[in-house]
């Protein structure tokens, strides 16, 4: 097969590694995993990768050149910017959208140089002052246009650090995405009778919220705790190692503990019960450790966060996805604070439809499809105005 007719996707966790390759139908015909042991050792992660590719590469008899990556980082920022453009009868909707991001850049460039744009958003279109959910083809009418942007951006120097992990495999990266925005994307299309909702993934360093209203955008929120503070939790309350901690917050994930502040046990004689009471730990307190940390992520994510068209938690669908949020499969959290979503659900992804989520949205929202806008805005203006009376 040409390799030109396949596409390579990689989601670098904090945790694990995935790669898939998919043929020109989008179906998988390679995929595999590793867990990563130090997340902050290049040479691991690049060891990993390279064995990766190599698995790959024999599997597809194909040899792979870049790759479409999708990772999550702690300090990934949002950006809102406003830009208002005057209508030009002569550049089409598209036109004008392309313009409006290219002074996004220009004022990110100027004005947070060290920062690196990795997803641009579009929250809002206002014509004249009227909000609407998309650009009509005729602007005849209107005088001006409004784009509200959201600018996901990464520092320089992290983006370069990640970059020189691919650079030692001889990888180019086509197109780079943030992970929990891909996969919140490809999942609304099992909510859509939805109005609200809310995407909450909770990985191993960090925690992200992508929120939505109408199938539109709202909000993007990252905080620096995962999965990891739960274990640190765990570990300094109960006096045990990081290692044991692990173990038994992994034992949560497959057990049905009901989380609440009400001292009620289930002695089930289960593994997880049997492993506590070897170690002489409590299990009322051990839930309440857990319970607390989970409730402070909410809090952070939600608490004092402007929600764009005015959202009431009580219309919100909150969707629990990430390795962190496997506590939320079959145990039940009754949270005593005023979190009183609509309902809160565990989605349960699996590592090729979290690959197949890159895929998907580069696909869609393919950089490329700008460059086609960019080359058009290389015409002459006779040619403008020819293609402009064809359209009469």
């Amino acid at each position: 097969m040409n390799e030109g007719n396949m596409d390579t996707v990689i989601d670098l966790g904090s945790s694990k590694v995935k790669i898939s390759t998919f043929d020109q139908k989008k179906k998988i015909i390679s995929h595999f995993s590793e867990n990563i042991n130090d997340r902050e050792n290049i040479e691991e992660i690049s060891s990993i990768i390279k064995k990766l590719i190599k698995y790959s590469e024999k599997e597809i008899s194909n040899h792979i050149e870049d790759i479409n990556l999708i990772f999550d980082h702690q300090n990934f920022s949002t950006i809102d910017i406003s830009i208002k453009k005057n209508i030009d009868h002569i550049k089409s909707p598209s036109e004008l959208m392309f313009d409006a991001k290219q002074e996004c850049t220009q004022i990110i460039n100027s004005c947070y140089k060290d920062q690196r744009i990795i997803q641009s958003f579009i929250s809002s279109i206002k014509l004249d002052k009227i909000e609407l959910k998309k650009i009509p083809k005729d602007l005849k009418d209107y005088s001006d246009i409004i784009f509200e942007f959201k600018l996901l951006c990464i520092s320089v120097e992290n983006f370069s650090y990640l970059k020189s992990i691919f650079s030692k495999n001889n990888l180019e990266i086509k197109n780079t995405f943030c992970s929990s925005v891909v996969r919140s994307f490809n999942y609304m299309n099992n909510f859509k009778n939805e109005k609200s909702i809310a995407f909450l993934d909770i990985g191993f360093l960090r925690s992200s919220l992508v929120l939505f209203k109408n199938s539109n955008l709202q909000l993007i929120k990252n905080i620096p705790i995962g999965g990891q503070s739960i274990t640190k939790d765990i570990s300094y309350m109960m006096k045990i190692d990081l290692k044991d901690s692990e173990e038994i917050k992994h034992l949560f994930n497959k057990s049905e503990t009901d989380f609440s502040y009400s001292g009620e046990i289930n002695q089930e004689e289960n593994s997880l019960t049997k492993k506590l009471i070897t170690k002489k730990i409590s299990i009322d307190l051990l839930k309440k450790v857990i319970l607390a940390r989970v409730e402070e992520i909410l809090n952070l994510l939600f608490v004092d966060t402007q929600i764009s068209g005015s959202i009431e938690k009580e219309e919100i669908l909150l969707v629990l996805i990430g390795g962190g949020s496997k506590l939320f499969d079959k145990n039940s959290f009754n949270f005593e604070n005023s979190n009183n979503f609509k309902d809160i659900i565990f989605y349960d992804e699996t590592d090729k439809e979290i690959c197949k989520s890159g895929l998907e949205y580069a696909l869609k929202y393919n950089p490329e499809k700008e460059n086609l806008i960019k080359n058009n805005k290389n015409k002459g203006i006779f040619e403008k105005f020819f293609n402009l009376f064809q359209k009469l």
